[in-house]
Parts: structure tokens; C-alpha cells; sequence
């Protein structure tokens, strides 16, 4: 399912609707948006430090007519089919597998292991004691770095991924005191450029097993009502993951619906040019985010938001401006969409909700009443937050609407994802 950005404040209210409505591949995160940003999203007080230490800039006013509330939606987009959607989701099917997986994963390091006596053989959770040598498979010559020949030996945990794909899976099953040989391949994007895409054979010898006892006291320790037991735990587990899977199958129908409802609908040629100016100026500050958090975290950096554009997402320099203007109509497409909507079925946003969205915000981010918070926002961003708050809230409401009015149609997951699949397949092409 395509994932939502997370921006600063500046982009989650000025920008949401932009960064969280894309039906192309070509956003920020590579992301086609058919869920708008929560405006609580990504929201902290680091994220305002220049409005709290007086270094913020004073922007431009957004003039009146940049804001949405001075449209009829109805006049730039025909609604089509948008209730009673049919929507595939996964057929929720949570195996006691799955809840040992997430034993281990989730829970594990809050019990002790304990050496395994009852039995020989390598399972999943355990902890095995190996030594190791890695060679390369077409020479058997040791690469550097692959062995471990240590008499203490290395603790691996079977299930953790801490090794490379298939090393931990080839040792299941695997008897205390044998060596067995697993055949693999470095994946290709592996850091150490001369073992990328590299086949090897590691001989990996068992040494012992241990497995966390999982006790009445370690679990109950954990502090989650009611579950006192490893029986307990699983079954807590179990139902977590199973409310876990419908909350994204609600999500699921949330977007589809929304890519439905716009595959349906029938658009002006024309937006008003202050709103696309709007929006790609919103377009190019999300941008700027993940440009400053891409030099941060990677220490890669961009000329500007056009050269991000053109490095990250394919497009030729001389196309990056009618890029940006694609993006802003295609965004304008989906909120008067949303909006007509919402029109149609007399959906409203009450001055009270917008209060209540904003002073939540407002707290967390050091204001004492919305009022000073809006008054920053104006200064700092020249927008509006009210009317920010009340385009983002409305657009919520419709995406509910449409997935409280969709048919959920539950089908086998090997089934969506061929279609997924041949989806992908089938805008690659189109796209070249």
C-alpha cells in the first residue's frame, strides 16, 4: 500500500494535500498518495524552533483566492461512480506462525535463553552457537571477513535476519555437532562491494542451541493485562496482528476507493492558476524537507529543489517546470474531487473541528491557544492555518465516506499482488 509523507508542519498544513494525494510514482518518496497527511503528522517542536527562537522569516500572504474554500468543485470535476466501490483486500489470515514470528521478533530479547536439552535439531527462535566459513563458490577460497572460528563461537538467533538472506533458514533443521554447507548470493546492493551479487558457500558448524523458556514470571513481567503464560501471549499476539491486518484493509479501501472515485471522475482542462502556483510552491517545500534530510542522514546533497527533481525522479532538466505543473494539476484533481464529493453529500467541517485539529497542534508545538498559533503560522508561512486545517479536515471526511460506502472484496494475497504487479507493469510500459 503506497505510504503517506511525513513532512514538517510549513508542508504538513500548507502541503498535505499535495504530498498526500499523488497518484503518480514521481513524489518526494516515490509514493502515488491516495491518503492525505494527518496534519498531526511529523509534528514536533524541533520542527518550529525557528518560530520559537525568533530566526523564522516573514513569507508572502497567500492572497484569498489561493485558498480552496473560495471554489465550487463542482465546477472542475464531474463526479462519476464513487459509491459502492468494489475493493479487493487480503483475505485476514493470521497462522500460529505468524504469532511465533512476532514472539521472536517483538518479544524475544525479554526472555533468557536457556540451553536446549530435549531435543538436537535448529528451530526457528532459537538461539544457535555456530562457527562459521565463508568461501567463494567458484574458487572455495575463504573471502575476508566471512569466518568466525572463535572458541567461544557466535550466538546467532534463527529469525533475527541479522545475517544474510537464506544463511539463517539454511540452518532450521540443522543437528547440534554437524556442519552443513549453505549455498548463497550476496544481495546486490550488499555494502562490501566485492562480495555484491557474490555467490558463496558458507560451512557453518552447530555447537548448541539455547531458547528463551518464555516463564510464567518473564511473561508476566511484560505488563499486558490478562496474559500471564507463553499460551497467553501467543494468543494476544495473534489477535494483535489480526486487528492489525483489518486496519490496513480499512486503509486499503480508504485509497482504492479515492483511485477509483478519480479513475471515474471527469476533470476541467483549466485550474485557476493561483491555486497551481500554490501548490507547486507547497510541491517544492516538501522537497526542500527531504533534500535537508537526505544530506543529514546520507550526506548527499542537491543544487536545488529542480536538481533533486531531476536526480531522484527521471525527469530531464529542461522538463522539471512542466513536471512541477503536472504535479500541482494532478493534486488540484484530486482535493476538488475529494471536495465535489463532499459537496454531493452535504459532508461539512464545523469552526469547532478546526478548534479542536489545531489545538492539539498547538500544544504539542509550545502555543498556548490557537490563536498565537495562527498568528505565527501567518507571519512565519503566509497561509492561513484555519483554512488549511478546514481543506484538510473536509478532504478526510470524503476519503471516509468513500471507504464507509465501498463493497470490501476479501481475495487471496498472492492475487493482489499479481495484479500489483501487472499494474506496475503495465504504467512502466505506458511511461516509456
Amino acid at each position: 500500500m503506497k505510504k503517506k509523507l511525513t513532512i514538517l508542519l510549513a508542508t504538513v498544513l500548507s502541503g498535505a494535500l499535495l504530498a498526500g494525494c499523488n497518484k503518480t510514482n514521481n513524489s518526494a518518496e516515490g509514493n502515488s498518495a491516495n491518503t492525505s497527511a494527518s496534519l498531526a503528522d511529523g509534528i514536533n517542536a524541533e520542527s518550529l524552533q525557528g518560530a520559537v527562537d525568533g530566526s523564522a522569516e516573514a513569507a508572502e500572504p497567500l492572497s484569498e483566492d489561493g485558498y480552496l474554500s473560495k471554489y465550487t468543485a463542482s465546477d472542475y470535476v464531474t463526479l462519476g461512480e464513487y459509491k459502492g466501490l468494489e475493493v479487493k483486500v487480503p483475505i485476514v489470515n493470521v497462522t500460529d506462525e505468524d504469532a511465533e514470528e512476532t514472539l521472536l521478533s517483538s518479544y524475544g530479547s525479554s526472555f533468557e535463553a536457556v540451553e536446549v536439552t530435549d531435543r538436537t535439531d535448529v528451530r526457528l527462535g532459537d538461539t544457535a552457537n555456530i562457527n562459521y566459513v565463508g568461501k567463494y563458490a567458484d574458487t572455495l577460497e575463504a573471502f575476508e571477513g566471512g569466518t568466525d572460528d572463535s572458541e567461544e563461537g557466535y550466538d546467532l538467533v534463527i529469525g533475527s535476519g541479522s545475517f544474510i538472506p537464506g544463511f539463517e533458514d539454511g540452518l532450521i533443521g540443522a543437528e547440534v555437532g554437524t556442519t552443513v554447507d549453505i549455498n548463497l548470493t550476496f544481495p546486490e546492493d550488499y555494502q562490501a562491494p566485492d562480495l555484491a551479487g557474490v555467490d558463496v558457500i558458507f560451512s557453518v558448524t552447530i555447537n548448541k542451541i539455547s531458547a528463551p523458556a518464555y516463564t510464567d514470571e518473564e511473561v508476566t513481567a511484560l505488563g499486558i493485562e490478562g496474559v500471564t503464560d507463553k499460551a497467553g501471549l501467543l494468543e494476544y499476539i495473534k489477535e494483535d496482528l489480526k486487528t492489525q491486518a483489518e486496519e490496513e484493509n480499512k486503509e486499503t479501501a480508504r485509497s482504492s476507493a479515492l483511485e477509483m472515485a478519480y479513475d471515474n471522475a471527469t476533470f476541467t482542462e483549466e485550474f485557476p492558476q493561483v491555486l497551481i502556483d500554490r501548490f507547486i510552491a507547497d510541491y517544492e517545500d516538501t522537497l526542500e524537507y527531504y533534500m535537508q534530510m537526505y544530506s543529514y542522514y546520507y550526506g548527499v546533497s542537491y543544487s536545488s529543489v529542480d536538481d533533486y527533481i531531476a536526480q531522484n525522479f527521471g525527469i530531464a532538466p529542461e522538463e522539471v517546470e512542466s513536471y512541477k505543473n503536472e504535479q500541482a494539476i494532478e493534486q488540484l484533481q484530486y482535493i476538488f474531487l475529494e471536495r465535489a464529493i463532499a459537496e454531493a453529500e452535504g459532508l461539512e467541517v464545523t469552526a469547532e473541528d478546526v478548534e479542536a485539529e489545531l489545538l492539539e497542534i498547538a500544544t504539542q508545538s509550545g502555543y498556548a491557544d490557537v490563536d498565537s498559533f495562527a498568528e505565527f503560522y501567518s507571519t512565519t508561512y503566509g497561509r492561513d492555518v484555519r483554512e488549511l486545517a478546514a481543506e484538510q479536515l473536509i478532504s478526510e471526511k470524503a476519503q471516509d465516506f468513500l471507504s464507509e460506502n465501498a463493497t470490501l472484496v476479501e481475495v487471496e494475497a498472492s492475487e493482489l499482488e499479481a495484479e500489483e504487479a501487472e499494474e506496475a507493469e503495465t504504467e512502466e510500459t505506458v511511461a516509456e
